[in-house]
């Protein structure tokens, strides 16, 4: 037996016959490579970086991702974590505690409700309908080494003294959370685009991009050496570690 069709599937379907985009998202600068190679080659390393934040970081066998969600969503609001991204349901924060440590993402802002709608139209507990407004805007640069990696966050710090937390993927990324609650959309845009000119990913400006959970743990156990080469050890295999921490940012 079939269904009839959602009716933004209709939608879809119409456009794409005529040769239109469905929602085009917006249109971000082009990337700079003479900045990133000025600013990346002038800026602080990530051994720097872990020791300019201004909570002491330490790396430890005892995941402290509880600690961290504490911080960064207090209260008890609803909130969208996966194991992967084919894994994931949204509950209070009260009802994953003493379960975060072994989960490897969330959407970096609480959500509206435990359910939305996909853009198909489908109830789904992952969703921009039920992600609620913005509480962070991660800013992840996958390419380059960690220590370019690091100059290019630090500099974007100094356009937004807001860097709560840099996290890093556990392969070959840092995650820069900027708290932007309560900022008109309008000029985080404008942040967010010359951090995409930087060579940022554009994906995470969508509010509901799963990002890496703060000192949690990779779905697939992944080993980096990506850490090490950049002069940092101890931290246990698949940690998704923070590299550092501003909690005085947090409203």
């Amino acid at each position: 037996m079939t269904r009839d069709p959602y009716p933004r599937e209709i939608i879809d379907a119409l456009q794409s016959a005529r040769g239109e985009r469905s929602r085009p998202g917006p249109r971000w600068s082009l990337v700079n490579r003479a900045a990133i190679s000025k600013i990346s080659s002038s800026g602080p390393t990530l051994v720097e970086l872990v020791s300019h934040s201004p909570v002491p970081i330490q790396f430890v066998e005892q995941s402290r991702t509880e600690m961290f969600i504490d911080l960064l969503f207090p209260g008890n609001p609803w909130l969208c974590i996966g194991k992967a991204s084919n894994q994931f349901s949204t509950a209070k924060r009260e009802a994953w505690r003493g379960h975060l440590h072994g989960r490897s993402l969330i959407v970096p802002s609480p959500m509206s409700a435990q359910k939305g709608r996909t853009k198909q139209g489908k109830p789904s507990y992952h969703s921009e309908s039920n992600t609620g407004p913005r509480r962070f805007l991660v800013v992840e640069f996958d390419r380059g080494t960690l220590d370019q990696q690091a100059a290019l966050l630090w500099h974007l710090a100094l356009f937004a003294p807001s860097l709560a937390l840099v996290v890093f993927s556990g392969s070959k990324s840092a995650h820069g959370w900027f708290f932007c609650e309560g900022q008109g959309e309008d000029k985080v845009k404008r942040f967010f685009d010359y951090a995409v000119s930087l060579g940022a990913d554009s994906k995470t400006w969508s509010r509901s991009q799963f990002v890496r959970m703060p000192d949690g743990k990779r779905a697939d156990g992944k080993a980096s050496d990506a850490l090490k080469s950049a002069g940092i050890d101890n931290v246990p295999s698949g940690r998704q570690p923070v590299l550092y921490f501003n909690s005085a940012v947090i409203q």
